[in-house]
């Protein structure tokens, strides 16, 4: 295995998470002249080691095991208990845990303990009273956090469970506990509204507590602990939406789901956030709280089947949404965010890795092709330079049915459309998907390759093509039909083209006018109120292009 820096902690981290040890940046903690790499969070390592393959894993001996924990605060800790009396916070004011001893409000109770105090009773009342996940706080308990110095093992902080050990929970009777760093000097930056101390205080209790509930709810066991790690920095966000300290860990660290998506996403940790993400701005809250209870019911369970389930009881496409996962991180960045598609925050995300960039239709007779490992994606760039009249295509052929290709198309109006193509699972057939976009109004085209099975390999190739509409407008169906208060009329125009879509009763007479104006070249989609109108059957004509067609509608009341 490996040697990760000159911290241990990076070397056992990898291995407790199955980690890639090809790390080109790491965050780092800036001790003095030092900088530490940052592990960020110990409690995978804690979770997965007995104390004495902890010590050895950290690089320790028995003489040289440094004094953390209740022991070391014997004659110094002071308590204090947050507002709602649910938590209690363990502090110095003397020697290397110290706090800041800023006192604002002048209630001889530093800030620093306060701020602490303050963070545990919102993450108490987002992921529980909000989310609703599972108490780990039991009724008539409190549950305790120590402020200890961290910085030299490269740790925000961490969630134990023993009451022996390095990082011992001695005090109260919930089954874990949780420490923080003690000052949270010369960490990276975040954007705290007015302190960035405090701002890495407070996603770290969000964080450490979210482990809490999970291991009341799986005990860290199973395949879905091994996902813990992003799940809890998803609630940094969650709860302290502004902090915005995973900026820290989503470019460069590992697997990042913007710069190294063609690595194996399994297992998620800290730099996959934004795939949890994905899930929570998409889907609703309530997402992830649902699924978690599964992995509660069942501790087989593993995560994805959890994921796969969820999504199952809404009616969705495993396989798309995953997809789709991958095309939000496609579409961020300085070049690639559209106004109206990907992540809330996008524009502040690293732009992605393009694996290739395609300029011309005839590039290559044999396409585009590569390999995925499991849960993995490839980005690539449809930038076509030429003048054409005809439509866009793309072909995607792969030797597995797991592989699915996403497209987002990028039109020169500015709209964004996010369409898929799923692999028959054969290398030398190709399954088709017409865009229904002509190549003038495409800006570009972002390509999203990625095998959505969890425990397969593929290769796969891409074509990009053209076709023709012909002469002739064509008209759809209008849906709903019957209509009651709206329907919706999809008109594709082999050119762009003015267009009049006019209404009228079954005797001839015009009742209204849908649209006169200039069409898109491509598929073109009209909703229009039929709320007015009386039962009956009416006949909707769309002339343009050339070509005068016409459909029956039917109206009920």
């Amino acid at each position: 295995m490996a040697w990760i820096g000159q911290n241990p902690l990076l070397n056992a981290q990898a291995h407790v998470n199955e980690q890639s040890s090809e790390t080109s940046y790491w965050p780092h903690i800036q001790i003095g002249e030092d900088a530490v790499p940052i592990v960020k969070c110990l409690t995978p390592l804690v979770a997965n080691h007995s104390a004495d393959s902890l010590y050895e894993a950290l690089g320790f001996t028995p003489t040289n095991i440094p004094k953390l924990g209740v022991s070391s605060l014997a004659l110094t800790d002071q308590q204090f208990i947050s507002e709602s009396g649910k938590f209690t916070i363990h502090y110095s004011t003397t020697g290397t845990d110290a706090v800041p001893l800023a006192d604002d409000n002048s209630n001889s109770i530093p800030d620093y303990v306060e701020w602490a105090a303050i963070a545990a009773d919102s993450s108490y009342n987002v992921q529980i009273l909000g989310l609703g996940y599972p108490d780990p706080i039991p009724t008539g308990s409190s549950y305790d956090i120590y402020l200890k110095d961290l910085s030299g093992y490269g740790a925000y902080g961490l969630t134990n469970t023993s009451r022996f050990g390095l990082f011992p929970c001695g005090v109260n009777t919930t089954k874990s506990c949780i420490y923080s760093e003690n000052d949270f000097v010369g960490y990276p930056p975040n954007t705290h509204p007015s302190n960035q101390s405090r701002g890495a205080l407070e996603v770290t209790i969000a964080h450490e507590f979210k482990h809490a509930i999970q291991y009341i709810q799986n005990e860290w066991s199973g395949e879905t602990d091994d996902w813990a790690e992003m799940d809890a920095t998803l609630m940094e966000e969650v709860v302290y939406d502004e902090v915005n300290d995973y900026y820290n860990y989503i470019e460069n660290f590992s697997s990042d789901l913007f710069q190294r998506a063609y690595q194996s996403l399994i297992p998620g940790s800290y730099e996959d956030i934004t795939f949890a993400l994905y899930f929570h701005e998409q889907l609703g809250s309530e997402f992830w709280p649902e699924t978690w209870r599964l992995i509660e019911q069942d501790n087989q369970l593993s995560f994805l089947d959890a994921v796969r389930s969820s999504l199952e009881e809404r009616g969705l496409s495993y396989t798309k949404t995953l997809s789709e996962a991958y095309a939000f991180h496609y579409a961020s960045g300085e070049f690639n965010s559209p106004i109206d598609y990907g992540f809330n925050e996008r524009y502040e995300y690293p732009n992605p890795r393009i694996e290739g960039t395609i300029e011309d239709l005839h590039f290559d007779d044999d396409g585009i092709d590569g390999d995925l490992t499991r849960l993995s994606s490839r980005y690539y760039e449809v930038d076509i330079q030429s003048e054409l009249g005809t439509f866009a295509q793309v072909n995607l052929s792969a030797d597995d049915a797991n592989v699915i290709l996403g497209v987002l198309i990028y039109e020169k109006t500015g709209l964004v459309s996010f369409k898929v193509l799923e692999s028959n699972g054969f290398i030398d057939t190709s399954a088709e998907l017409p865009l229904g976009v002509n190549w003038t109004n495409i800006d570009k085209l972002g390509l999203i390759i990625t095998q959505t099975s969890s425990t397969t390999n593929a290769f796969y190739k891409i074509q990009v093509a053209e076709y023709s509409l012909g002469e002739d407008v064509i008209l759809s169906q209008n849906y709903p039909n019957p209509a009651t208060d709206y329907t919706q009329i999809d008109v594709w125009v082999p050119l762009v083209s003015d267009l009049n879509i006019e209404l009228f009763d079954i005797l001839g007479r015009k009742i209204k006018t849908i649209y006169a104006g200039l069409s898109v070249a491509g598929e073109n989609t009209f909703r229009f109120s039929t709320s007015e109108l009386s039962s009956g059957i009416y006949v909707y004509r769309v002339s343009g292009a050339g070509s005068i067609v016409s459909q029956t509608m039917s109206v009920i009341r």
